[in-house]
Order: structure tokens, then sequence, then C-alpha cells
């Protein structure tokens, strides 16, 4: 039997190719995130302290208030609030401070919300001392905790302007 030239071995490559381009299952993987209903303060702030070690942005942006429930927390204001949150980084920059907070202090131990809807994430450290780091106003909208305010200005709580 006579080995087959160049050209026709190109030919067949190129037949294997298009017979697997049009044969292959084309699964793109689509990543959705659930959005976490977390229905207490505990909850929330164990979850925030899952989001922020694993530094899962778009997670974390769903524990925020969302449209619906703007509008039923706030009323005229959501529009207002829904566009001020539109601005580009404050969230990403939120969810580093927290995480940097969060370096040396890996156990969770409780959530406590003040009265003026402050929630505080207490962990306690590596050494075995507690620190509470701020997660931001909350608000309870039915069943489910959502934060309505970032902390923002982290000055007050010290090592401001974490980087990632």
């Amino acid at each position: 039997m006579a080995l087959p030239d160049q050209q026709t071995l190109w030919l067949l490559l190129v037949l294997m190719l298009l017979v697997w381009l049009l044969t292959r299952e084309r699964r793109h993987r689509v990543q959705h995130h659930e959005r976490r209903k977390p229905m207490s303060e505990d909850e929330l702030g164990r979850v925030v302290f899952e989001l922020a070690r694993a530094t899962d942005l778009e997670s974390f942006r769903h524990l925020y208030l969302s449209g619906g429930e703007a509008r039923q927390v706030l009323g005229e204001r959501a529009s207002a609030y829904m566009e001020a949150r539109l601005a580009a980084r404050w969230l990403e920059e939120e969810l580093v401070e927290i995480a940097a907070r969060l370096a040396d202090r890996p156990s969770y131990l409780a959530t406590r919300v003040a009265p003026d809807g402050m929630a505080w994430m207490r962990v306690r450290a590596a050494g075995g001392g507690e620190a509470e780091i701020p997660i931001g106003r909350v608000v309870r909208v039915g069943l489910i905790w959502r934060i309505q305010e970032a902390v923002g200005d982290w000055k007050p709580y010290g090592k401001a302007n974490a980087t990632a």
C-alpha cells in the first residue's frame, strides 16, 4: 500500500478538524451567582465573612438592596439609591477593606446590629483576641437581611485604604 502524499494528509487533517468542530458539544460555562438570602443578622455576618475571605465581588454585590427591595424599604428614594450604587469602584473597595481586616482573623464569631442599623462582625484572631469589623448599615426586608449602606469612610476603623 502506498503512503498518501503530504497534500492528502493536510486535507485529511482539515477534514477531521471540521468534523470535530461540527460535532463537539458546546458547553458555555455561565457563571450564575445565586443570591444569598440571610434570614438573621448572624447569617448575614457569616456570609459577608465567607465572601470577603473568598473576595467574591459578584456574590457580595447581591447582599445589597436590589431594585424591588429598595422600593420596599426606601419608597420614592429608591431610584436615587440605585443610581448611587452604579458608581464604579466603591463596592470593590468595600470588599477589599473588609477582606484586609480579616487577613489575620480566621474565625467568625457573631454579628450584632446597633440601634442605628450599623452591623458589626465579631471575629477571632489567630492569637485568640477578638475584634469587631463594621459591615455597613443593614435593614430587614421581609424575612431577609440586606446591606443598605456601605461603611464608606474606613478611617475611624484603622487600616484605611487597604489594598487587594
